[in-house]
């Protein structure tokens, strides 16, 4: 059989053949231009479900009167354009399709509960959609046409011209406040998901939303289209207003779908824009935190996620109409398993939806991307939702499992056994598919692969040492200037402190007061003679302790090197706390160090990865690797940082505790590694690569082993260390 008649005949076509079928009275048919060529719209008044056909399906369709059969229609459509009528197992698949969406009806009184029947089973299947798409649950609540049409009159100047100006202006000048206060803006942010912050996020939330769904109503009322659902969308478990807006397919005109598309987008971001000169023109306080909330759920978070087109959302249908392209992630999927089937096992009974090698390719591209992404968005929600409720998250995560996973290997394995297309290369598709699963589980399983952990550091030149205030006081000279070379003990500046010469006082005569009692016990009171000791001794520890931090206001250099520091010429006069960081000393070198911060997830891997080697790069660098010729672990779990920089309040990848005004105390303990680098490392010929405090990533190396086995590992550590398990 030749590749045209495999394409023409189908060996289903003994199923429909017989049958006599026509769509439902509901069905309107309205037409739609993409790229120049006429799609059919059929829309169900009465269920509001809508399907669109090309010209040539349309012209078979249209056919379907209940009064002849199916094969004499086809055959009446063949005879009379024989080039573009559709084939045998086209007509089978979209029979098929419309069967599913309860659009076709028989001329028979049994098929009325044939009707039913499919219409309680598509019921069933929304349900079990719903369910195994947990996180997007929808309550329908009430029909809002009545008040849209009531309310549309008074508002129809938002669609003017003058409206649109006036929204430009807003967003223009809003975006001018955010970056003028860009510092202010990003120290709030810090506090958006803090636990007292949770109600006004949320009702800013609401409130954005609330105007996104009337955004897409009254765009929809305002073409002349009807709007008959409205209710709650159960979105990760957070009640969401919603609207059906899908009245708008229907619009014949391309960009009237694309206004509706966009019309939940552009009053939110007045919203936004609104809350943003509110958030910029007042204090702290409820109404500051409530439009600065507002301003980032009505902005960010709609960019981010409304406008994104690998998610149904507003993005999805947006893209779908500029480029021409209906049902974009249906067409996708079946252009991905016409190429299957095509290439894998050489059967030609599906068409492909592209009409060009070009759109081909783009929409099997979008159906790949697409999939992966709604993937990692479906784990990264499970892991949020497990974060704060760890019952319901596991839950979600079984049903978000069997949807994204189970089912669809469920569909494919039925798709094995039972579809008649590839009835004729069924063993080879099993073949296929089994050798294709035993590479893959192989190379999984079994190919060692390269392993590696990072942890954030930076570098130092050998020898350097930070100067740190061993005792508070206020500075009363600087000894020796930022930028000179010292030596070890050479001292760099004198601190005084009033304060710790009073305690001082005190404390000697407490021990005086002490020692002459102890005398009084010798010769009065026997028993009383060793409680007065042990008072005698921790009264002089205490002096030695104060006359040591006496001795300590001067401060010395702990190593010889450059010593460096900011702003010195301002230190006089200056409070300095104990334990504050001055400066550094910087080494001679001429090797230099890194310190790098191992996080307690790798302190297993920290110890089987000493004799691995490592590396070190830094970011600008791209292809420049600092080699580490060899590490050492500092003993014992630390917490404090070998830099500020490190630490999230200055923007470094380390987090550290809310209640550490210098950010170096970090919220988890981790193991200190001092790498050691060449002096050769310095300069590769294409400029410095090292300097001073410069911030970087060391890379270990571990033994190669399987992709499985590492992913198995990931998976239990993050069990164990986010959920305790």
């Amino acid at each position: 059989m030749s590749e045209t008649q495999r394409a023409i005949f189908s060996e289903s076509w003994h199923r429909v053949a017989g049958q006599k079928l026509r769509l439902r009275p509901s069905v309107a048919i309205r037409r739609q231009t993409f790229r120049g060529e006429r799609w059919h719209v059929a829309q169900d008044g009465f269920t509001n479900e809508f399907f669109r056909f090309r010209e040539e399906a349309y012209d078979f369709v249209a056919r379907l009167d209940g009064t002849r059969t199916v094969d004499e229609v086809w055959a009446d459509c063949v005879r009379r354009t024989p080039d573009t009528a559709p084939g045998q197992g086209e007509v089978v698949s979209l029979l098929a399709q419309l069967y599913r969406a309860n659009l076709l009806m028989g001329d028979t009184p049994a098929d009325t509960a044939r009707l039913f029947a499919r219409h309680q089973k598509r019921r069933r299947q929304e349900f079990t959609a719903q369910l195994l798409g947990i996180f997007y649950l929808r309550l329908r609540l009430l029909d809002p046409d009545r008040f849209l049409t009531k309310t549309w009159p008074f508002l129809r100047w938002i669609a003017s011209r003058p409206a649109v100006l006036v929204w430009v202006g807003l967003l223009v000048t809003a975006l001018s406040m955010v970056l003028g206060n860009w510092d202010r803006a990003m120290d709030q942010s810090q506090s958006v998901l803090a636990p007292g912050n949770l109600l006004l996020l949320y009702t800013a939330f609401t409130i954005a939303k609330l105007i996104h769904e009337f955004g897409h109503a009254y765009a929809v009322k305002a073409f002349g289209g009807e709007v008959h659902a409205m209710g709650v969308m159960l979105l990760v478990f957070t009640p969401v207003p919603y609207v059906d807006a899908t009245a708008a397919w229907a619009f014949r005109e391309r960009w009237k779908r694309v206004v509706v598309g966009a019309a939940g987008m552009m009053p939110e971001l007045v919203y936004a824009s609104l809350a943003a000169l509110v958030w910029a023109g007042t204090g702290p306080g409820v109404l500051n935190s409530l439009a600065y909330n507002t301003m980032v759920v009505a902005s960010v978070s709609t960019l981010l996620f409304n406008l994104n087109p690998l998610l149904r959302f507003d993005g999805y249908y947006i893209l779908s109409d500029l480029v021409e392209s209906p049902n974009l992630q249906a067409r996708s999927s079946r252009q991905v398993m016409h190429l299957w089937e095509r290439h894998a096992l050489n059967v030609n009974q599906l068409e492909s939806p592209a009409r060009s090698p070009g759109e081909g390719v783009g929409l099997a591209v979008f159906g790949v991307s697409s999939y992966i992404y709604r993937i990692l968005i479906t784990v990264s929600i499970i892991l949020f939702v497990a974060d704060q409720y760890f019952g319901l998250g596991l839950l979600a995560a079984a049903l978000a499992f069997i949807g994204a996973f189970i089912v669809p290997w469920v569909k494919g394995l039925r798709y094995l056994w039972r579809e008649p297309r590839i009835e004729r290369s069924r063993r080879r598709a099993w073949a296929i598919v089994g050798v294709a699963a035993a590479l893959v589980f192989g190379f999984l399983a079994f190919a060692p692969m390269p392993d590696h952990f990072r942890a954030s550091g930076i570098v130092r030149a050998a020898g350097s040492s930070d100067v740190n205030a061993p005792v508070a006081g206020w500075v009363d000279r600087l000894d020796t200037p930022s930028g000179r070379e010292v030596a070890a003990g050479q001292p760099l500046l004198r601190l005084t402190s009033l304060e710790l010469e009073l305690q001082l006082a005190a404390a000697r005569a407490e021990l005086a007061q002490t020692e002459a009692r102890e005398r009084q016990m010798l010769a009065n009171f026997s028993a009383g003679i060793e409680p007065m000791r042990l008072r005698r001794e921790a009264a002089q520890a205490m002096v030695n302790r104060l006359e040591a931090d006496r001795s300590s206001l001067q401060i010395g250099a702990p190593a010889g090197g450059r010593w460096v520091a900011l702003r010195t010429e301002d230190w006089e006069g200056m409070y300095i706390a104990r334990g504050l960081r001055l400066g550094e000393i910087v080494g001679p070198g001429p090797e230099w160090e890194f310190f790098a911060v191992v996080a307690q997830d790798d302190a297993s891997a920290l110890f089987g990865a000493a004799k691995e080697g490592a590396e070190v790069r830094f970011a600008g660098a791209a292809g420049r690797d600092a080699v580490v010729s060899a590490w050492r672990v500092v003993p014992g779990r630390q917490e404090q940082l070998p830099s500020p920089s490190l630490g999230w309040m200055a923007g470094g990848p380390v987090k550290t505790r809310d209640d550490d005004r210098r950010g170096i105390l970090t919220d988890q303990p981790f193991f200190l590694v001092v790498g050691r680098i060449g002096a050769d490392q310095i300069d590769s010929g294409e400029g410095p690569l090292l300097w001073q405090g410069r911030m970087g990533v060391m890379r270990f190396a571990r033994p190669w082993t399987p992709l499985l086995v590492q992913w198995a590992r990931d998976f239990r550590q993050l069990l164990q260390n986010r959920y305790q398990i």
